[in-house]
């Protein structure tokens, strides 16, 4: 019995270590920019302003930090209504922070999934050379759908809008 425990409990860590090294991470072109535009400018919606810094665990700047950002529209859409697929996201950006570690984007405010209680967001991978790569989410101050186990995850980021749309976010990669 203690055998067939064994390896059953084996073949469950089998199979987990495989679906992780299955989600890679998007990498940013070499020579992608520190800022852009993820949703064009006629894309209806709250306008946002998302800007931050890419540091180590000293809060030394990371260059060249590759950051793979993407969202749903105002209406909980990854694609062109009815597709939501978000493994094809319709409005992605790839960028690559700067030599102070600074990035940015203009985007508009994602919108909850359809006839879901998950709060709007922004999926963000964030990679660089020797360094733990980084998945997270940022969902926004005030939307009614954040959890209090939200702001205990570290697989989110809970940020206030500022009365101008903008949102800040300081990405610490270890």
């Amino acid at each position: 019995m203690r055998r067939t425990a064994m390896h059953a409990l084996l073949l469950a860590l089998s199979i987990a270590a495989v679906a992780l090294a299955a989600q890679s991470i998007h990498e940013a072109p070499p020579n992608a920019p520190a800022n852009g535009r993820l949703a064009p400018a006629a894309e209806p919606g709250e306008p946002l302003t998302v800007s931050g810094v890419v540091v180590d665990t000293n809060g030394t700047p990371v260059a060249g930090a590759s950051l793979y950002v993407y969202q749903t529209d105002r209406e909980g859409y990854y694609g062109v209504k009815p597709a939501s697929d978000n493994r094809n996201p319709r409005l992605k950006l790839y960028l690559r922070s700067d030599a102070k570690g600074t990035w940015s984007f203009q985007t508009i405010r994602p919108g909850s999934y359809p006839n879901s209680r998950i709060p709007g967001h922004i999926h963000f991978e964030v990679s660089a050379p020797g360094r733990a790569s980084k998945i997270f989410e940022i969902v926004f101050e005030g939307d009614p759908n954040v959890t209090d186990r939200m702001r205990s995850d570290p697989a989110f980021s809970v940020r206030p809008v500022e009365k101008n749309g903008q949102v800040s976010e300081r990405i610490v990669m270890r």
